[in-house]
């Protein structure tokens, strides 16, 4: 009985990869002349290259492989030209139906616009990767100050990440400011004060009392009152009252 068992089970994996290799597998004529290219970016929210730019880099690489015999197309080649560049997370490339090369990429999504000491400008994503090389407007908080790249993986990637995953924080907080010890001060959009954030060790414990005294405390009181909030310490706020 387990001999028979054992026997279908491989005739259907037999028949199921047939299939597979039939209809899934791409099928493309090594002798033939590449047709094309198709180009898939995953979808996301801030989109940080296009097709035009793909079929752009490909040119100035000497990579396009379109008129060229499909024997002659190198895939890892190209798919290491796109891995190289910072703004993209992966590319695969592979010879598809009816002589198509496709090309899917993943891109890197940045969450924080960076200006360094050094008036270098960047981005950087929630992994902590630097991304250059994006050539459009972002609607993203900007960070100054006292920053070098290496801050990018903790201090920068931990205040982005924070304030990214809380709508009313993306929207209040405008820019961020590092100074010599690597404290953090916000510049809010809402309200005629600072916040002086200390270091981003326990950052959302901090950005969740300041949000409670927001909305228990600024409410009542009026957003103009203080010149100066700190959160430093995360158990209390201290205010500075204008002068």
């Amino acid at each position: 009985m387990l001999k028979r068992i054992l026997k279908y089970f491989f005739v259907a994996i037999a028949i199921c990869y047939s299939l597979f290799a039939l209809f899934v597998i791409p099928q493309f004529k090594e002798n033939g002349t590449c047709s094309g290219i198709i180009v898939n970016i995953s979808d996301c929210d801030i989109k940080t290259i296009t097709d035009e730019e793909v079929m752009d880099i490909l040119n100035e690489a000497n990579l396009t492989p379109e008129l060229k015999k499909m024997n002659e197309i190198d895939c890892g080649e190209i798919e290491q030209h796109f891995n190289n560049i910072s703004l993209i997370k992966e590319c695969q490339v592979y010879k598809g139906n009816k002589d198509f090369v496709n090309i899917n990429i993943d891109c890197r999504e940045p969450i924080i616009r960076i200006h360094d000491k050094e008036n270098k400008t960047y981005c950087v994503d929630s992994d902590g990767n630097i991304i250059r090389g994006i050539n459009r407007a972002l609607h993203l908080p900007i960070a100054t100050g006292n920053i070098v790249d290496s801050m990018a993986t903790k201090e920068i990637k931990d205040i982005a990440s924070a304030i990214k995953e809380s709508k009313f924080w993306t929207a209040q907080i405008e820019q961020i400011y590092f100074n010599d010890k690597k404290e953090v001060i916000l510049i809010p959009r809402v309200g005629d004060h600072i916040i002086e954030l200390g270091t981003t060790e326990n950052v959302n414990n901090k950005l969740e009392k300041l949000y409670t005294f927001y909305h228990e405390g600024m409410n009542k009181i009026g957003w103009n009152k203080y010149s100066k909030l700190n959160i430093e310490f995360g158990d209390k706020v201290i205010c500075t009252k204008r002068d």
